[in-house]
């Protein structure tokens, strides 16, 4: 292991100088030339409180999921400051926004030496990732530094032959985290195979589902709410077409609103819904005529879950596994979905049995969703329940914490 990592950080030092000015140029089509050289360790800090934890979050959805824990920590050890590192721009700018972080910034990914210089700058007492990043170099120097812990953690059915196969990497790495909570007892047991044994790994449950306060600013999605309408979020290639059949055959009076997945696909859902025989346009162009638009505006789908008459959440008409239908649910709504909800098992499963979610297995059960009623379902014990599970979680991994923030 020793030599690997020799050989990881050589080839990282190696891929610096080309990634460096390939990655400016990218930042400047991004509008992201702001924080660019962040991404490689030049960070100005300021001064350091004299205890800090450090959360890091892969985007914005783990940002987001972060709102609850952030205000149950700043409740239980007032005495100490949160700093956040993202892999996006987008994320640091929401971290910014929405968690008031004590200081925000981009993670240098693997840089050897960007990494302890920022614990030692920072008076890092702790570590806290979010969700299943695992980079080798981070684990190594913040687990040397201080606690180090793992929240929401999960391996996917899809992921967990690749790390079965590499657990000899895996396992040394696993064994650095102070603790491992997971999103399910088949998480932990999954953790457990590759790591060797189960110490220190226990099921936390899915810290993104806990957050009920709090609504979306309305302003960017405003000009479409004129006329009711049905959003498909997060679709993936292959969705929109059966989407859109299902909207025909339900005669609903109103437009279709897609949300793909990936705005990069923004042209070819255009395309789809002309094709269809629909008048389509752009949200960034909308005009009322339209009777279809396609959500290019990034941020944008709890304002469109707020506001819609008819749900569906993509990534589950596909084998992609489905997407967070929790975002949808807090509003009181009742969901549509595909067959394939393996990802967010939990939610889904504790969500149709308060009956808030509704499995389409075809376009026609779509189309049926479309053109019925929303079904009442029982919102107030769903809230209840997650609501007292959060509360539970939320102290259990505060608790953990102790080890590092008690003098």
């Amino acid at each position: 292991m020793f030599i690997l990592r020799i050989l990881y950080n050589l080839l990282i030092i190696i891929i610096i100088p080309f990634a460096v000015p390939l990655g400016f140029l990218f930042a400047l089509k991004k509008k992201e030339d702001a924080d660019y050289f962040q991404r490689f360790g030049f960070i100005t800090f300021p001064e350091p409180p004299a205890k800090t934890v450090w959360f890091h979050c892969a985007s914005v959805g783990e940002v987001r999921s972060l709102k609850q824990l952030i205000n149950a920590f700043r409740r239980r050890y007032p005495d100490a400051e949160f700093i956040i590192s993202t892999t996006t721009a987008t994320g640091k700018a929401i971290a910014e926004k929405e968690l008031k972080p004590y200081f925000a910034f981009l993670l240098p990914i693997e840089n050897p030496i960007a990494i302890p210089y920022i614990l030692y700058c920072m008076n890092v007492r702790a570590t806290v990732i979010i969700d299943t990043e695992l980079w080798p170099n981070f684990i190594t120097s913040t687990s040397k530094h201080a606690p180090l812990f793992l929240v929401n953690a999960r391996i996917s059915d899809r992921s967990l032959g690749g790390y079965m196969r590499i657990r000899r990497i895996i396992s040394p790495l696993l064994h650095k985290f102070e603790h491992i909570f997971t999103k399910s007892d088949e998480d932990t047991a999954r953790f457990a195979a590759i790591k060797g044994d189960s110490a220190n790994i226990s099921t936390l449950g899915n810290i993104k589902f806990s957050e009920f306060e709090g609504e979306p600013d309305l302003s960017v999605i405003k000009p479409i709410t004129d006329k009711p309408f049905i959003v498909a979020a997060s679709t993936h290639k292959g969705e929109e077409t059966a989407v859109i059949n299902a909207f025909l055959a339900s005669g609903f009076d109103g437009r279709l609103v897609i949300a793909p997945r990936h705005l990069h696909r923004t042209e070819e859902c255009l395309s789809l819904l002309k094709s269809a025989g629909l008048n389509p346009c752009a949200l960034t162009g909308f005009d009322p005529c339209c009777s279809a638009v396609v959500a290019d505006v990034f941020g944008q789908l709890e304002a469109l879950y707020r506001t819609a008459d008819r749900i569906f959440i993509g990534g589950s008409i596909t084998n992609i596994g489905g997407h967070n239908i929790f975002e949808a649910l807090r509003f009181g709504r009742h969901v549509a979905v595909g067959p394939n909800m393996q990802n967010f098992r939990e939610i889904y499963e504790l969500a149709a049995e308060y009956r808030l979610v509704t499995t389409a297995a075809n376009e026609h059960e779509l189309a049926e969703f479309f053109s019925s009623p929303e079904p009442e379902g029982n919102f107030e014990g769903f809230r209840a329940e997650v609501q007292a599970s959060a509360d539970e979680r939320l102290g259990r991994f505060l608790e953990a914490m102790k080890v590092a923030l008690i003098d």
